[in-house]
C-alpha cells in the first residue's frame, strides 16, 4: 500500500513524476532490446493561472482532476499518464512510433476543447491545451534527452499561440548529437 501511495499524485491518481522516470528508464531498455520507438508527451494546461486566480485554488484542482480523468480516458492500457508538476502532465506510450503519437497528441488537444470542468456549481471555462511530441530514438538517444525534447517542443507550441500540438524536429544524427531544431505545428 505504501508503495502504491509513493507512485501516486494524491491530487489527480496519476502516477508522479518520479514513477515516470523509473518506468520510462525500463521502456528505454526494452525499445533498444526490440528496437521500437518510444514517445513522450508532455502537456500544459493554457493560461492555468486565470482558474487559479479567477475561481481560486480549489477550482484550480478541480480542473487538474478533470484533465487527469480525461487522460486516462484516452490512453492505451500499456501507456502511462503522469503528472510531471504543477499543471504539466506527460504521458509516456510504447510501443509507438512517431505519427502515432503526434495523431494521439493531436486527439488529445481537440478532446480536451470539450472537457467541461464545473465547480462549485459553475462552469469554470473552456480547457485547452499545449502539447510537446518527442520519440526515441527520432528525436533523444536516451530518456532524459527525451522528455527535454518533448519539453522544448511544449514550449514552442505556447510560443506559438497555445492550444497546438508541435512535434520535435531534432533528429540525431550518427554521432547522437541533435540535427536541427523545433517547427510549430497547429
Amino acid at each position: 500500500m505504501m508503495r502504491a501511495v509513493s507512485l501516486r499524485d494524491p491530487l489527480t491518481g496519476l502516477f508522479n513524476r518520479r514513477y515516470m522516470e523509473e518506468v520510462l528508464a525500463q521502456e528505454f531498455h526494452r525499445a533498444k532490446r526490440l528496437s521500437t520507438q518510444v514517445a513522450a508527451i508532455m502537456i500544459d494546461i493554457d493560461h492555468f493561472k486565470r482558474f487559479n486566480d479567477e475561481f481560486g485554488h480549489d477550482a484550480g484542482d478541480a480542473v487538474l482532476r478533470e484533465l487527469a480523468h480525461f487522460l486516462l480516458k484516452h490512453v492505451r492500457g500499456g501507456d502511462i499518464a503522469c503528472r510531471y508538476g504543477g499543471e504539466e502532465f506527460i504521458l509516456i506510450l510504447s510501443p509507438t512510433t512517431a505519427e502515432g503519437a503526434e495523431a494521439r497528441a493531436r486527439q488529445i488537444c481537440e478532446g480536451a476543447r470539450h472537457v467541461s470542468v464545473k465547480h462549485a456549481n459553475q462552469t469554470l471555462g473552456a480547457i485547452t491545451l499545449s502539447l510537446g511530441v518527442a520519440t526515441f530514438p527520432d528525436q533523444a538517444a536516451t530518456a532524459e534527452e527525451l522528455v527535454k525534447a518533448g519539453d522544448v517542443a511544449l514550449y514552442e507550441a505556447k510560443r506559438a499561440g497555445r492550444d497546438r500540438v508541435v512535434v520535435s524536429r531534432a533528429d540525431y544524427g550518427r554521432d547522437g548529437r541533435p540535427d536541427q531544431g523545433n517547427t510549430a505545428q497547429p
